[in-house]
């Protein structure tokens, strides 16, 4: 983990950038829970490239995507013993002093076969995205923080570029924080670029001190408040095997054995599974006896936001 260094009402405050697990990803259901009806576009993109984060994730695992646990571990993939060898990251921005989220950004990158890191999704809490009015909790840096972070590990992997894909509202924030000439929809730093915002290590690193570097503190917040910085496609699919190992996991623990039970997992003398291993062998157990559209039932029947008649294993 990491400690970095935002704002809470312009106070300073800690949070940590942590890599995510399975347990995690329930967040999101708070996210959308806050939003709600709210039809802002800044907010709602928040929740949106959020979700498609979650969503790649939980697909690539699936086709045995490398994922690393600590920026260390890239070390252990290096490209010269494999030169087709990519490894991907999830990372979340945590802390426990946000009324409405223990999770307050996201970000998920990955380094190619030939030194880049992409970044495929950066987003923050839609209410730090853009506050709603009379909204009573402002923090600033959050975005910043993540992007500190992962220039970083260009930094520290000698990487070629950093390059993503801006939202329309977000262009002119990578402008300013990689000091290029112009972004459109393609954010593309080369070294000199990125090196501008790993550079600024102190600015977001919690031990750092704020009161010599307000005035850039003020002025990176301020830009970062005008254009939030969102990074992401909507072009993701998700399968529907992801959707139904998803919606599964984010059923209670009572109800996943409930279900596992159903089709006769765990069988007799074998331990109690949990999570994803439980998923992974009710799913395989499914597709063996040709049962997974009543998987697929029993799920999306228990799943708050299920669909049970769109049962694509029929």
């Amino acid at each position: 983990m990491t400690h970095v260094s935002v704002t809470l009402n312009g106070e300073q405050r800690r949070a940590t950038v942590v890599f995510a697990e399975l347990a995690d990803l329930t967040f999101i259901n708070e996210w959308r829970d806050k939003l709600g009806a709210d039809t802002d576009s800044k907010r709602r993109d928040a929740v949106d490239l959020a979700q498609l984060a979650i969503d790649s994730y939980l697909a690539h695992t699936q086709i045995q995507q490398i994922y690393v646990n600590s920026v260390e571990e890239i070390a252990t993939h290096p490209i010269k013993a494999d030169e087709h060898v990519e490894v991907a990251g999830f990372v979340l921005l945590k802390c426990d002093w946000f009324p409405d989220s223990g999770v307050i950004g996201i970000c998920h990158f990955r380094r190619s076969w030939c030194n880049s890191i992409i970044l495929d999704y950066l987003a923050v809490h839609p209410f730090i995205a853009k506050a709603p009015d009379g909204y009573s909790h402002i923090v600033g840096g959050a975005g910043s923080a993540l992007l500190w972070f992962v220039s970083d590990i260009a930094r520290r992997y000698k990487c070629g570029r950093l390059w993503g894909e801006a939202t329309h509202g977000s262009s002119g924030y990578y402008k300013h924080m990689f000091d290029l000439d112009a972004v459109e929809d393609l954010i593309l730093a080369d070294k000199l670029h990125y090196l501008e915002c790993a550079k600024k290590e102190l600015l977001w690193r919690a031990e750092g001190d704020t009161n010599k570097m307000k005035a850039e503190i003020k002025e990176l917040y301020k830009v970062e408040a005008e254009n939030p910085p969102s990074i992401g496609r909507r072009s993701f699919v998700v399968s529907p095997s992801r959707t139904l190992a998803y919606h599964f996991l984010q059923l209670q623990t009572h109800v996943q054995l409930q279900i596992a039970k159903a089709f006769g997992l765990p069988g007799e003398g074998e331990e109690e599974l949990r999570d994803e291993i439980l998923f992974r062998a009710l799913f395989r157990k499914a597709t063996e006896t040709k049962k997974l559209a009543d998987l697929w039932i029993a799920v999306e029947t228990k799943h708050h936001k299920g669909r049970p008649e769109e049962n694509p294993f029929r």
